[in-house]
């Protein structure tokens, strides 16, 4: 995947020059990548050791007056986050590890203007509402478990890690988002920019289905999730930005 994005980006890089398209062109897409967490850490799973997330974010529009476009915006996102957690008593000790992860598909409208400060750089601002939808997995294993006691009367160790049951959760999220950012032109069709979030209001709501496997007794997870949330958040909650190309489309 990694290796034919990569490709896709360089063949448009040399193609675009030779086809003689300009900036000033009606249409422009935009392709960026952000490895930022958009979403409250703690949306799910609290007190998570470690999180992970990668989006790609295109955007197609057509110019409606000066540098202003307004079109549509697709997304794909995938994130994970994982927890352990021990518990222990006078006759046991153990680790259970939870971790979920899922891939969320986004798609909505969109409103970007390009300010220009030189032929070469532009400040941008945009606007978006985004809906994103995805069904998930949670799943438990078992890390470690120690009782001399099992072991005094006989019991086998089991051998660890130790899968004990999954589930699987929908979540859906919906913002209203405000980036801005800087563009550079590589060349007359092709430019870079940086777009960072500054305000958004987001709505969310998940929910996690029945649990499939072995019943344990951890008073640290919680096996069943069901929660919506709205708020504002800014940049000064956590940091969302956005890398990529934006580039003028040759259509009539």
């Amino acid at each position: 995947m990694k290796k034919f994005l990569f490709s896709f980006f360089v063949c448009i890089l040399f193609y675009l020059p030779v086809s003689g398209q300009e900036y000033a062109s009606r249409w422009l897409f935009t392709s960026e990548f952000s490895p930022s967490f958009p979403s409250p850490k703690d949306r799910i799973m609290e007190n998570a050791d470690r999180y992970s997330s990668l989006e790609w974010r295109n955007r197609i529009g057509v110019r409606t007056f000066g540098n202003m476009f307004v079109g549509v915006q697709g997304s794909i996102r995938r994130y994970s986050e994982s927890t352990v957690l021990e518990n222990s008593s006078s006759h046991f000790s153990e680790r259970i590890e939870s971790r979920l992860g899922n891939t969320m598909i986004g798609f909505g409208p969109f409103v970007n203007y390009y300010l220009e400060l030189s032929p070469t750089f532009y400040l941008i601002a945009s606007g978006f509402i985004g809906l994103e939808k995805g069904v998930g997995t949670l799943e438990f294993n078992m890390l470690d478990f120690n009782c001399p006691t099992c072991e005094t009367e006989g019991t086998i160790p089991a051998n660890y890690p130790q899968s004990l049951g999954f589930s699987s959760f929908k979540d859906v999220y919906l913002t209203y988002s405000g980036d801005f950012g800087m563009g550079y032109l590589i060349n007359d069709a092709v430019g870079v920019q940086l777009m960072v979030n500054l305000l958004r209001y987001e709505r969310s709501s998940f929910q996690t289905r029945e649990y499939m496997g072995e019943p344990f007794n951890n008073p640290g997870f919680n096996m069943f999730f069901s929660d919506s949330k709205r708020g504002w958040t800014s940049i000064s909650d956590r940091m969302i930005f956005h890398l990529g190309i934006f580039i003028a489309l040759n259509l009539e």
